[in-house]
């Protein structure tokens, strides 16, 4: 393993988080207990991601410890009392602490580490367990109630949610509070309600705050596979890699031992309700309206001061907003009490920590336009349409011609093999390991599109025009689309209009200008590239299509137009469709609200900060009330 942080590239943090004979352990069999001190050996590093390890390791503590040799329990115990559990604690690292995920995890790992050893000291922060847990305790009820009020901040990631899961799981089996594992319990099944929801046959496959190239292109890579198969009954994971296996009898597959998410698969307390099962399974046409986060012009309205650390500046920085103006004076004041100018993340903001620009720092940043603003992850109105055959989501105008960084702003899904989004190509902003991932090629946008979606129809400008920005690459002069030829069961490629038939469902993709196959490199007949700086592309889904002939006849009626930058679809039987770049949305000249409540769903609705929330499916219904703890499963 490197030596310095800078030195550890993400595969070795995003790998292995749990390890072999977990689940052996679980039952109550012995194992070989040397594959726990690697994880030890992580953690006692104070790497990025320790947190990932410990959750595990503390999970092992609390059910089977018992099953463990001394001089095992040994080692863990005192990688638990020694390892620096948050920010305000004394240490240098570079350890990312902040995100959503992170955040819950840290807490989680304060509380129930804190559990296992009430009167021992924690070394770094020189707190009992008790201390440490109560300290904890009020962390987790506001990270939990912010998620209430306002949904997560990384909405529908297929990565981050695994992160989230196991914390959450942990508390419902471990947390020796009943406010705390039942509140835990109901965050839980949120989550895994808008797993169930933006799902098309167990693929989390939608729109989302942070989503990577593998993930996009390839959801059996997906993070979150194995808890949709546990919770929903699925079984993609056998057709992951060389499982690849078909036989409706064939022995039940075990889950990875390695994950996270084995967290859940050995969870004794929590049980996925039924309803929420049955809307993951439920596959009628369904149009999904959700909102997730806040705006940062929504965060001092919502939450108070920004300066106020504990409350609002936490939330901020589980944005991963740092340099924007709403956000950059808390983020200073957060770097200079926690000591950031040694973590690999932050430590370019010491250009900024400069006393005479402190009161000046906003207007320094408007002035700048760093890329880094779009790191911020901010609110998501998203609209998904679901069908039988396919998925399509959209990020509906996500801060068009902002800079982007991990946010996935459109995809259609129509199997676990064919997926088609567009994006700009991004270039990094930073050479080292820790922040040089995103935004990518793939991942991420360089500048944002204004993209909408009506049922089966996205439509997407893209204008590139805007002042380059401080620390960005480069920037593309053209766009370009993810659309797999070979994976379809026939495709053709027009001047501008790409069209891939899979069973009967047909993909339609029109560009406004010529579209141009890649024929070489990795992505050679799976990318298409559309040059210029004003871009738009406009994706039709058509089902119970017999041929691409047939598709043919059928789009022969749409006419599109650009001019001024409004765009227009025409003749389509559900409505003409028009866009105006950073204005309005109209359908049959109506224009349309694209702010939505927290969800509307065929399932159940209700609005940001609702006292209680009821989903319903085939007679069932989940009624959850987040202030009296509340958690019922009822028949209608």
């Amino acid at each position: 393993m490197p030596d310095k942080e800078h030195d550890i590239p993400m595969r070795i943090k995003m790998g292995t988080k749990s390890f072999q004979g977990i689940s052996r352990l679980a039952s109550g069999a012995a194992i070989d207990e040397s594959v726990i001190i690697p994880l030890c050996d992580f953690i006692d590093a104070r790497l990025d991601c320790a947190d990932f390890r410990l959750i595990t390791l503390l999970r092992v503590l609390h059910s089977s410890a018992n099953h463990l040799s001394v001089n095992t329990l040994s080692r863990m115990k005192k990688t638990v009392l020694n390892f620096r559990y948050w920010m305000d604690e004394p240490g240098h690292d570079s350890i990312c602490w902040w995100s959503e995920n992170h955040q819950i995890l840290f807490f989680s790992c304060q509380f129930l580490a804190g559990g296992l050893y009430p009167d021992e000291v924690f070394t770094c922060g020189g707190l009992t367990g008790a201390a440490l847990r109560s300290k904890a305790r009020v962390r987790i009820l506001r990270w939990m109630r912010r998620r209430w009020d306002h949904g997560f901040v990384e909405w529908h990631s297929n990565t981050y949610y695994e992160e989230d899961a196991a914390p959450l799981v942990n508390l419902v089996d471990f947390a020796d509070d009943k406010e705390i594992a039942g509140k835990a319990a109901i965050i839980l099944d949120l989550l895994l309600a808008d797993m169930a929801m933006h799902s098309f046959r167990g693929l989390f496959s939608v729109s989302s705050g942070r989503c990577y190239e593998d993930q996009k292109k390839h959801p059996l890579m997906q993070d979150t596979l194995e808890i949709e198969d546990w919770a929903f009954g699925f079984e993609n994971r056998r057709r992951t890699g060389d499982r690849r296996e078909s036989s409706p009898n064939a022995a039940p597959l075990p889950y990875d031992d390695e994950r996270l998410g084995i967290n859940l698969v050995l969870s004794e307390n929590y049980r996925v309700p039924e309803v929420i099962r049955s809307i993951a399974r439920d596959d009628q046409p369904a149009e999904i309206l959700c909102s997730m986060g806040m705006d940062l012009s929504e965060v001092r309205r919502e939450l108070g001061p920004l300066g106020d650390i504990e409350n609002a500046g936490y939330y901020l920085w589980s944005m991963e907003a740092f340099t924007n103006p709403e956000s950059v004076k808390p983020t200073m004041k957060m770097y200079r009490r926690f000591g950031m100018a040694s973590n690999d993340f932050l430590k370019d903001l010491k250009v900024l920590d400069v006393p005479v620009l402190r009161p000046l720092l906003p207007t320094v940043t408007r002035i700048l336009n760093p890329a880094t603003n779009g790191v911020a992850i901010q609110r998501s109105d998203t609209c998904t349409w679901r069908t039988g055959s396919f998925m399509l989501s959209t990020a509906m105008n996500h801060h068009p011609g902002s800079f982007g960084d991990q946010q996935h702003i459109w995809q259609a899904t129509l199997s676990d093999e064919v997926t088609v989004f567009t994006t700009h190509p991004g270039a990094a902003m930073f050479e080292d390991n820790a922040r040089n991932f995103s935004p990518g090629y793939w991942v991420g946008n360089g500048i944002q599109p204004h993209a909408v979606q009506h049922r089966n129809v996205v439509m997407a400008i893209y204008d590139t025009r805007f002042r380059k920005g401080f620390l960005e690459a480069p920037r593309a002069e053209y766009t370009h689309a993810w659309f797999p030829f070979d994976l379809f069961d026939e495709t053709e490629l027009e001047s501008k209009r790409a069209l891939g038939r899979l069973g009967r469902t047909v993909v339609a993709l029109t560009g406004g200008g010529e579209l141009e196959l890649k024929t070489d490199g990795p992505d050679a007949g799976r990318e298409i590239r559309q040059h210029g700086k004003v871009t738009w592309w406009i994706c039709e889904i058509l089902e119970n299509i017999g041929s691409l002939d047939e598709a043919k006849r059928i789009l022969e009626t749409r006419t599109t137009d650009f001019r001024k930058g409004r765009l227009h679809y025409r003749n389509r039987p559900e409505g003409d469709l028009s866009l105006q770049y950073r204005g309005d949305f109209r359908i049959n000249d109506v224009i349309q609200n694209t702010r939505y409540p927290r969800l509307e769903s065929p399932w159940g609705g209700f609005h940001r900060k609702s006292d209680e929330i009821t989903l319903q499916n085939n007679e069932m219904e989940l009624y959850l009330n987040f202030d009296k703890g509340i958690r019922e499963e009822r028949q209608k």
